[in-house]
């Protein structure tokens, strides 16, 4: 039918070829009539146009029209003919058209057939296939859930709802309102959008193996396993949904934490095993280190008798390597004979179960020697109560302590010092000495008494001797050692002093204290008569002191006048004096200045030693005070020929302290310095601290003759200088330096001085600070001058 559809089509294409051939001679016919029939026209208006006409010329436009009506029934025919035949050719082609369509339908029809039949059966195939899909979706243990990427639920299955435990999902349900509450694997919270689900949908990546937890409304937690596949149309990346397959994995969590304990507890049990068995093994080697390194004879001994241990100490002890004694007979070989029998029977009652303490059994030593060892022996078992399969003797050579206890005894006896041991109930042990100290004649008269039991009632001092006695034998606990004086009585009522030395000590595992008397009567008695001889020699010092603060008037007011009369004779007020009479009253003015100088630096020692020296603290112009010392004295340095100069700072600041006694030291210092001084200069320079613009010090130099090293410290005595040569070449009674000294002090400044042999001597007062406490009683107490 194609084929015949195909035949006409071509049939019908040749004719329409042929026809468009007639309809193009169609229209060349009709155009040469045009031309034709154009030229008739303008022929008969050229007849027209001509005046009378032509015969041949009509008979020319008469052969025109013939050949024009031949044209147009020629054309006539060819027209009828076009049109016939496009007729036919139309109805050609309709019917044509018609077949190719029947054709064309019948062949698709055809065609078809086949492809409906496959389709039919891929349908058939389908259904019965998403039948099995749902059959295993609806059977499987696994819940599946598949969702889209606005997190709408299009689909789940049976166990999906069971695991939810959800009793229907509706259509358009958003999955975040299934699992609300969820939990990562460490258990902390994550929201819907963390679940693996959104992920693929957001990411187009599955997931696998991803574990999570839904909380229900009872607080209960299923934990989740699951997996999870983008589905995407064909050439698109983005998923359209995402299938989610997950199963309820609480059960094997739980299994597997119950696993993971059970693992954990057999590791433990594992690691206790292990350290138990280091434990045994250090146990095995400290017990090995223990019994090397103890100090005692360690001995092992078997039920029949053989030795199975043997310590170095046991080495050392008896003098047997360890390797000659194991295995040999104990008692045989290593016990003494005149013990043996002892030691045998001691053996055997242990062996039967009883425990030996301080048992006291000689053995021969290494070199023959008998050593004393005191035994602990134990019964051997290998479970409690079980059967004694051996012995452990463990024994301490007592020999070296036996003798030094018999050293102590003889110490302790023979001693001349009272000893006496003291427990809470009283003394407990004492020697010879104490009962001769105490004129006792039988230690049963000290025994058991308190050592305020063997005082007065009271001390010298008014104590109690019961409350103090406590108080030092407390004493003597807290510092391990107290010595004090402390006072005794004799049994026949007479008392004596002692210097007692309490040490606590261990006797016999228990605290005892040891008490030493030194009888000091006889040092008692030095001390008395030395402390007698020292109170008269400071009384007779003190009757000194005052007895020269008493001359004070007495001395002075003689002096006064000499000096005075002697001033008037020299002034020439009764009558101008001979030249032998100016000399003698000059001598007499001279001398009696002399003499009250001494007098007054003499008072002032004595003051100073009887603390009646006074103090008046003022604030005081140091620069000026120095200015007007430094006047005061320079007609003297004028008459050595030698030079006074100052070096005082501008703007210092002043101090409050005694004018005079700082005065005094000034005129001292300088004074010294310009009678030893022959040559040269005396300079006075004063220091100040440049923050505050205190004075700080005051040094007098010059260039004398110098002090000796040995003498620089003896120059601040009394009645010393420099040596016995300055003594007699310049005078003075050396009492002017220990003034100065007694004075610093007094004020609370400090003297120091340095010099050398012929260059010259500096001393310096270093002043107290503003801030130092100055002195302000009337009366101080009493300075020893020098």
């Amino acid at each position: 039918m194609i084929a015949t559809a195909v035949a006409m089509l071509a049939l019908l294409v040749a004719q329409t070829q042929n026809q468009r051939a007639d309809m193009d001679r169609t229209g060349r016919a009709t155009r040469a009539r045009a031309e034709l029939s154009g030229r008739l026209e303008e022929a008969v208006a050229e007849r027209a146009t001509a005046a009378a006409g032509d015969a041949g010329l009509d008979e020319h436009v008469r052969e025109q029209r013939r050949l024009l009506a031949s044209a147009d029934s020629a054309l006539a025919q060819l027209r009828e003919s076009s049109d016939r035949r496009i007729d036919r050719l139309i109805i050609e082609e309709t019917v044509c058209a018609i077949l190719l369509l029947v054709a064309l339908g019948m062949g698709v029809t055809l065609a078809l057939r086949p492809t409906h039949a496959r389709l039919e059966e891929t349908t058939a195939a389908l259904a019965e296939h998403e039948s099995q899909t749902r059959a295993v979706l609806d059977v499987m243990d696994e819940g599946m859930i598949l969702v889209t990427p606005d997190g709408t639920v299009l689909s789940t299955n049976p166990s999906a709802r069971r695991i939810l435990r959800l009793e229907k999902v509706e259509p358009g349900v958003k999955a975040s309102s299934l699992v609300p509450h969820i939990i990562g694997e460490d258990g902390t919270r994550i929201s819907p959008e963390d679940l693996p689900t959104m992920r693929t949908l957001r990411s187009g990546m599955p997931v696998a193996g991803s574990v999570f937890g839904v909380i229900d409304g009872n607080g209960d937690v299923r934990w989740l396993l699951a997996n999870t596949h983008p589905l995407c149309r064909s050439g698109s990346e983005t998923p359209y949904a995402c299938l989610s397959v997950f199963r309820d994995i609480t059960e094997e969590r739980q299994l597997e934490e119950e696993r993971l304990a059970q693992a954990q507890a057999q590791e433990l049990q594992n690691q206790e095993l292990l350290e138990q068995a280091e434990a045994l093994e250090r146990g095995q080697a400290l017990f090995r280190s223990l019994v090397d390194t103890a100090g005692s004879a360690i001995v092992g001994v078997r039920r029949d008798g053989s030795v199975f241990e043997w310590n170095r100490e046991a080495e050392t002890l008896f003098g047997v390597p360890r390797a000659e004694a194991i295995g040999r007979d104990y008692v045989g070989t290593f016990a003494t004979p005149d013990y043996r029998s002892q030691i045998a029977t001691g053996i055997d009652s242990v062996l039967d179960g009883q425990m030996l303490r301080n048992l006291v059994w000689p053995v021969n030593g290494a070199r023959g020697e008998r050593r004393t060892v005191i035994w602990n022996i134990t019964p051997l078992r290998k479970s409690e109560g079980g059967p004694v399969h051996g012995l452990i003797a463990a024994g301490v050579d007592i020999t070296e302590r036996e003798a030094s206890d018999e050293r102590f005894r003889i110490l302790f006896e023979r001693s001349s010092d009272a000893h006496l041991l003291l427990d809470d109930t009283g003394v407990i042990d004492c020697n010879d000495a104490t009962l001769r100290m105490l004129r006792c004649v039988r230690k049963s008269e000290v025994l058991g008494r308190s050592s305020a039991q063997l005082s007065p009632h009271r001390q010298p001092d008014g104590r109690l001797s019961l409350v103090v006695a406590a108080q030092m034998l407390q004493r003597a606990r807290d510092h391990g050692f107290y010595r004090f004086e402390w006072t005794h009585q004799r049994s026949d009522g007479s008392v004596f002093p002692v210097e007692a030395t309490l040490t606590p000590v261990r006797l016999n595992g228990r605290e005892v204290i040891l008490a030493v008397w030194h009888d000091i009567a006889e040092r008692k008695k030095v001390e008395d008569a030395l402390r007698a001889a020292k109170d008269a020699a400071e009384s007779a010092n003190r009757t000194k002191s005052e007895f020269m603060t008493r001359m004070n008037h007495e001395l002075r007011t003689p002096l006064t006048a000499i000096i005075g009369f002697s001033r008037v004779l020299l002034q020439g007020k009764e009558g101008p004096l001979t030249p032998n009479a100016q000399l003698y009253a000059e001598r007499i003015r001279a001398n009696g200045m002399h003499l009250l100088s001494l007098i007054n630096q003499i008072l002032d020692v004595a003051k100073v030693e009887a603390g009646r020296m006074e103090l008046e603290t003022e604030t005081v112009a140091v620069d000026t005070l120095v200015r007007d010392t430094l006047a005061m004295l320079e007609s003297t340095a004028q008459s050595k020929g030698i030079a006074l100069r100052g070096q005082v700072p501008d703007s210092l600041a002043t101090i409050v302290t005694d004018a005079g006694k700082l005065r005094q030291i000034l005129i001292n210092l300088i004074g010294n310095a310009i009678k030893f001084t022959n040559e040269g200069e005396v300079s006075v320079v004063v220091e100040m601290d440049p923050a505050t613009s205190e004075p700080v010090s005051i040094s007098v130099r010059d260039t004398g003759i110098g002090i000796p090293p040995d003498r620089q410290q003896k120059v601040f005595e009394p009645f010393e200088q420099g040596d016995s040569s300055t003594r007699r070449e310049y005078g003075g009674t050396g009492l002017g330096l220990s003034i100065v000294k007694a004075f610093a002090e007094l004020i609370g400044a400090a003297i120091e001085v340095e010099s050398e042999l012929g260059r010259g001597t500096t001393f310096t007062v270093w002043l107290p600070s503003s801030t130092a406490t100055v002195q302000a009683e009337k009366t101080v107490a009493p300075a020893h001058v020098g």
